[in-house]
């Protein structure tokens, strides 16, 4: 007669063992995502064994990791995923909260110098405080000569000075005399809205991406307009590399009436719906756009049209239909990836459309252009401000 399983120690015990082992097995290779992502962990040991075991010269393992993941990500060929070792990281949370270690400048390669021209100076920066202005130009950052470089290279050897002082040569803009200047390398932060009454009660309100703050900065930019006199408004969104979708859904939620504003999908076909509030701004709006307005500043502007509510003025726009997340790993490093697609009010999907096309479409000359690009052209001077201005009246 066979024993009861319970009068049986050992029998019980293997169980038991057995059990443990399963579960230490689905732990595990849940852990590595599954079955997949542990075998493909396992390969990447082995390589790494080989080369441990049998390559000739030094190496440095987290660099190979880190060439690694780029590449698995890159993989992927989705121009909007990608792989951040833990500096790199590090500096985009920086980017993403409108800060940056730096003086306070910003900079194009002047063409008779080499060297690099100043073309905005932050207000009450360190360059402003150490007396630089627009037009001066950068020859050396701690007596290494920039001229005929990148200005990647200026913005290493400044911030290799971060918490202390970079020594500066420059070249005065107005009598072309050379000197020496130090300024102090700080985190600084940069405002992501600028905005002002133009003639004719116009506000025009420029938003530079819509990263932390945009969507506060703008409602407020707008009441102030507003308390001003303004009688209509024009957002430029040019160049406006996009940013987080809270921050515009912020934004359109106080601009438009009530219905739908974002949606979006994850990979299941589940969806998720921004919706906007009865309150909104009633006044004429046009929105500028370019070839470089981009992720939300496109679809800004595509979801004020889908309402009737705004003119678009520009060029078109490239068409991205995604929306990423980043996620942390436990080493400081990160995975920005694709997570949802998502679609504008009208449920467009800007990828398949190829993008925004304007309503009034105008482009800028090379000179204009150019102009544009280092912020010396006027609102008056520039040809896609007065033409959404001229939309505004139509």
């Amino acid at each position: 007669m066979k024993k009861p399983l319970k009068n049986n120690p050992a029998l019980v015990g293997l169980l038991c063992f057995a059990a443990g082992l399963l579960a230490a097995c689905a732990a595990i290779l849940l852990g590595f995502g599954g079955w997949e992502g542990f075998r493909a962990s396992a390969k990447y040991a082995s390589v790494i064994r080989v080369i441990e075991n049998h390559y000739v010269a030094d190496y440095d393992v987290d660099a190979l990791t880190d060439a690694a993941l780029t590449a698995v990500i890159d993989a992927l060929d989705d121009d909007w995923s990608y792989y951040m070792d833990a500096e790199t990281y590090a500096a985009y949370q920086d980017y993403s909260a409108n800060q940056y270690q730096g003086i306070g400048v910003t900079i194009s390669q002047d063409e008779e110098t080499g060297g690099f021209l100043i073309v905005t100076v932050t207000k009450d920066g360190p360059a402003q405080t150490a007396g630089l202005e627009p037009g001066d130009i950068i020859l050396a950052v701690d007596g290494v000569d920039v001229t005929g470089g990148t200005s990647s290279d200026v913005r290493a050897l400044i911030q290799a000075d971060y918490g202390d002082y970079a020594v500066l040569t420059v070249q005065d803009g107005e009598d072309g005399t050379v000197y020496d200047v130090s300024v102090s390398c700080e985190v600084i932060y940069s405002s992501p809205v600028t905005a002002e009454l133009l003639d004719g009660n116009v506000g025009y309100i420029i938003i530079s991406n819509f990263r932390e703050g945009a969507g506060s900065q703008a409602i407020q930019a707008v009441e102030e307009l507003i308390a001003q006199g303004a009688e209509s408004l024009v957002f430029d969104v040019r160049s406006n590399p996009g940013g987080q979708v809270s921050e515009m859904v912020e934004l359109l939620d106080y601009l438009l009436p009530e219905g739908d504003l974002f949606i979006r999908a994850n990979k299941n076909g589940k969806e998720v719906i921004e919706t906007s509030d009865a309150d909104c701004v009633e006044l004429p709006m046009a929105v500028i756009v370019n070839s470089d307005s981009y992720s939300a500043a496109e679809f800004f502007a595509a979801a004020l049209r889908d309402y009737d509510w705004a003119t678009i003025v520009g060029e078109a726009t490239t068409g991205k239909g995604r929306s990423q997340v980043t996620i942390s790993l436990a080493d400081g490093s990160a995975v920005h990836i694709s997570k949802y697609t998502y679609l504008t009010p009208s449920r467009t999907d800007l990828y398949e459309a190829g993008g925004l096309t304007p309503d009034v479409e105008i482009d800028l000359t090379e000179e204009e252009l150019l102009l544009y690009q280092t912020g010396w052209l006027e609102p008056e001077d520039d040809p896609q401000v007065q033409a959404a201005i001229d939309a505004l009246s139509a």
